[in-house]
């Protein structure tokens, strides 16, 4: 499912080039095309959605007791030089996902929701809190996607001198990494990932095995 998502980032940066290639041509095109040019949200939310449902699916199938559960030495076998003294716990890793478009989105203007405490995210141990704070994340991310224009597109800001797409391609693919380590904390408690599951019932394949 990492590998997937990792294409997904190279779809998002293939309509990001589209988009620019379409604004310069924008006389020429037809006015399909023209409108696409125009709301570059279009393109970019069908994307950014399935991460989205990925990543969500991904907490809502982990047990409320689980969320602090990181992997150790002792899950693999005897003698194994693999180091976890400094891995992520579940929890954690949904809380650094969650706090990533505030971060990265935050020189472009665009205030969170009153009432949103980003700082706070890091110190979430609860499900329901984690799960609430991941929704919140995506409702602001999907804002700022909403307010992408071919004039601010890829105006860079900011300390890193990232422009609103270059900052999404980059959430994007840290979702990515992410969610391929979040995927194997599923498995070793046992639990298919559901977007696994999805995926094989559309391609009329059995249900795959824990």
């Amino acid at each position: 499912m990492k590998s997937e998502l990792n294409r997904s980032v190279a779809v998002l940066v293939a309509l990001a080039a589209c988009f620019c290639a379409a604004r310069a041509q924008a006389p020429m095109a037809a006015p399909a095309a023209q409108t696409a040019a125009n709301d570059p949200a279009q393109s970019l939310t069908p994307v950014v959605a399935r991460f989205e449902g990925n990543l969500l699916s991904l907490a809502e199938a982990m047990p409320a007791e689980k969320y602090n559960f990181a992997p150790t030495a002792d899950v693999f076998r005897p003698g194994s030089p693999a180091e976890f003294a400094t891995v992520r716990t579940f929890a954690q890793q949904l809380t650094h996902v969650s706090g990533e478009p505030f971060r990265l989105f935050a020189p472009f203007g665009i205030a969170p929701d009153p009432g949103i405490d980003v700082k706070s995210f890091d110190s979430l141990t609860s499900k329901d809190d984690i799960i609430k704070a991941l929704k919140a994340s995506f409702e602001y991310q999907n804002r700022v996607i909403a307010s992408i224009t071919p004039a601010n597109g890829f105006t860079p800001a900011g300390p890193r001198n990232l422009s609103r797409i270059s900052a999404l391609v980059a959430i994007l693919n840290d979702d990515g990494d992410h969610y391929g380590q979040m995927v194997e904390y599923l498995r070793m408690n046992g639990i298919i990932p559901p977007a696994t599951v999805n995926q094989a019932h559309r391609m009329g394949q059995p249900a795959p095995q824990k």
